[in-house]
This record gives structure tokens, C-alpha cells and sequence, in this order.
């Protein structure tokens, strides 16, 4: 596993955190005490409360209101049918595919989208046009958009590294696990799943923005298959991770005063493969 590539994507995701939270820090120091448009204005998560979100999202594995028999009947166990069918049958799906050169050369075109620093230069984007345009909103959603990046990091590399899962480049048709791999989950399905929640969320009033959010989070995840970089299971696995980092950051840091969608205690995921003569289609109901 690339330890100093994973090193290098959280040390840009802390720099422009720290970068956004420290611009918006000078903003309210400067601010006049009385000014009640600054007072009423709830602070943006900082690096702080990162390390503390890191926290709470590790130790909700084993809490015992986590495991709840509603939820487990209704979300945990067909998430985990779904995940074990798809990775017993990865290697099928992959041949499915033409798996020409350019196939993979198109699609790993397409996958950089993903990447993280494609992602981090649209969140900090959105964050400082936002800053200049005094638009509050914009701001919220460009800093909430790199926690989740941020997040989506280090869950991945944990998860690579108990799994140690082989990309399908680097096998002969076995798809196995704890062969020192770093397949499992898909890092670009994750990260780019969590910061579309996280604009999905914040301009639900703006369907729009929702369709093209997990249109584009769609397009990469799958990309990341014919580009033979990651199985079928690992897309579905990561993005379903990323949609629940994403709404875990909006829930948790999200201004009730700005614009954006509410969050209801249980949310609807459904990850939906179909898989028919060269195409592979994935869908999520939320």
C-alpha cells in the first residue's frame, strides 16, 4: 500500500481545511462585537473537530445503538448479501466487459475526475468563491466538502489495509483478499460519493444539483471498473461509504440557518447492480 501517497492526500485535505477555518477565524475576530449577523453565525468545523468526528465515526463500530434490529433487518443485512454476492462474483462481472486498451485508456481518463486533487480544487474553490462573494452557504458546503475528502481518506487506507485486496490488473482471474493488494474499498468511489452528499445535501432545493452530484460520482465509480482499477464489489462498497461519510459530515456541522435538505433518521441506501452483455449499471435509491 502507498502509505506516502495516502500521507500526502490528508496533508492537503488538513492544509486547505486549516487554510478555510483560519480565514473564517480572522472573519469573525474582526467582526464588530456587536454585530449579531456574526454572533448568530455558527463556526465552521475545525481541525479539532475533525480528529473528534474521526472519533465518533470508529467507535459508532461498536456501540450497541449502531446494531439496532430495525436497522440491521432493514439496512446492514442486505447490504451485506449484496456485498459478499458481488464479491463472489467479481470476477464474471469483469469479464463482462471488452476490456480493451481503449477501454481502459477512455475510463481511466474519466476516473481522474475522482482523484483527489481534482476533488479538493472544487471543494476549496467552491469555499473561496464563496469567501469572495460573501455567500455563507458556499462557504459551509466548499469546508464540509473537504472534511468529507479528508474522512474518506483515512477510512479507505484503514480499509485497504485489513483487506489487502488485489486490483484486477494485477491477478489472473481471482479476485482475492490479504494478497497485498489496496483494491478494497475504491478510494475514488468513496471520496467522490461523500463530497457529492455533501453538495446533494446542501442544494437539495436545487435538484439539479443533486442529479449532476451523483451522476458525476456515478460515472467515476464505474469508470474505476473499466479501467480494470477496482471490482464491481469495491465501487458499490465505496460509495457506499462515501454517501454515509458525506451525510455524517452535513448532519453533524451542517448551519440549521443556511439553505440545504434535512436529514431524516434513516435514510433509504440501496445500492442496485445490473449487469447486462457489455454495459455494467449502478444505481443508489436514497
Amino acid at each position: 500500500m502507498n502509505y506516502r501517497r495516502t500521507f500526502f492526500n490528508c496533508l492537503i485535505i488538513a492544509f486547505l481545511t486549516a487554510s478555510a477555518a483560519l480565514a473564517q477565524e480572522i472573519e469573525t475576530t474582526q467582526s464588530p462585537p456587536g454585530n449579531p449577523q456574526a454572533q448568530a453565525t455558527s463556526s465552521p468545523p475545525y481541525l479539532k473537530e475533525f480528529l473528534q468526528d474521526q472519533r465518533d465515526l470508529w467507535t459508532s463500530l461498536v456501540k450497541k445503538e449502531t446494531y439496532t434490529s430495525h436497522g440491521m433487518r432493514k439496512y446492514g443485512i442486505p447490504f451485506v448479501l449484496v456485498s459478499g454476492a458481488l464479491i463472489a462474483t467479481d470476477t464474471r462481472t469483469a469479464e463482462l466487459l471488452p476490456n480493451t486498451e481503449d477501454q481502459k485508456k477512455w475510463n481511466g481518463r474519466v476516473s481522474q475526475i475522482g482523484a483527489v486533487y481534482t476533488l479538493a480544487a472544487v471543494s476549496g474553490g467552491t469555499y473561496l468563491v464563496g469567501k469572495i462573494t460573501r455567500d455563507k452557504h458556499a462557504q459551509e458546503t466548499g469546508l464540509l466538502a473537504l472534511h468529507a475528502i479528508g474522512h474518506s481518506q483515512i477510512v479507505t487506507a484503514a480499509f485497504k489495509q485489513a483487506t489487502n485486496r488485489q486490483r484486477p490488473a494485477d491477478v489472473d482471474g481471482r479476485a482475492g483478499f490479504w494478497k497485498g493488494g489496496n483494491s478494497f474499498p475504491s478510494g475514488h468511489a468513496t471520496t467522490t460519493f461523500a463530497v457529492a452528499t455533501v453538495f446533494a445535501y446542501e442544494y437539495k432545493h436545487r435538484p439539479v444539483v443533486p442529479i449532476v452530484s451523483y451522476t458525476v460520482a456515478g460515472a467515476v465509480a464505474v469508470s474505476r471498473v473499466g479501467a480494470q482499477r477496482h471490482w464491481l464489489s469495491d465501487i458499490v462498497v465505496g460509495g457506499s461509504f462515501g454517501f454515509l461519510i458525506g451525510r455524517y459530515v452535513y448532519k453533524r456541522h451542517h448551519d440549521p440557518a443556511l439553505p440545504g435538505g434535512t436529514v431524516p433518521p434513516r435514510n433509504k441506501l440501496v445500492p442496485e447492480v445490473s449487469v447486462g452483455g457489455t454495459t455494467v449499471a449502478l444505481n443508489w435509491e436514497f
